[in-house]
């Protein structure tokens, strides 16, 4: 079995990394962010058709970012997100999906692996090949 990797989160332009032998006390402030008093399991909430609760997902990426070492506010990462989103463009969407995976990769290590080996899979699909220059 493997266990947890170290996990860099994004911010502002910044990274901020959490590390694997610190990953336990985030993954529980993480599941209370997320599961509120419903009681719902945190991959349950992250994983949703819909997605995650916006204010959810803000206090869960917040708890995260402060845990790895950022000053920020649950209401920066709420209002970043309600900017991102805003603006209409895939970044907007794109933000929130890679905060989502960032947090699934820090709950449960292995589908985080699984999620972000697919994602690099269909980036490699999606750039465009260089052709070989003709001699």
């Amino acid at each position: 079995m493997q266990g947890f990797d170290d996990v860099t989160l994004g911010w502002r332009g910044g990274e901020f990394i959490v590390p694997a032998n610190k990953m336990l006390m985030l993954v529980c402030k993480i599941e209370d962010a997320l599961a509120g008093d419903s009681g719902e399991q945190a991959l349950t909430v992250l994983m949703r058709r819909q997605g995650p609760p916006q204010a959810r997902l803000a206090q869960a990426y917040g708890a995260a970012l402060r845990y790895a070492g950022a000053v920020v506010s649950d209401d920066d990462v709420y209002l970043s997100l309600q900017s991102e989103l805003s603006t209409g463009s895939a970044e907007g969407i794109a933000a929130i999906q890679s905060a989502v995976i960032n947090l699934i990769a820090i709950v449960s290590p292995p589908l985080g692996s699984v999620l972000l080996a697919a994602g690099e899979k269909k980036s490699e699909a999606v750039t465009p090949k260089k052709k070989p220059k003709a001699e």
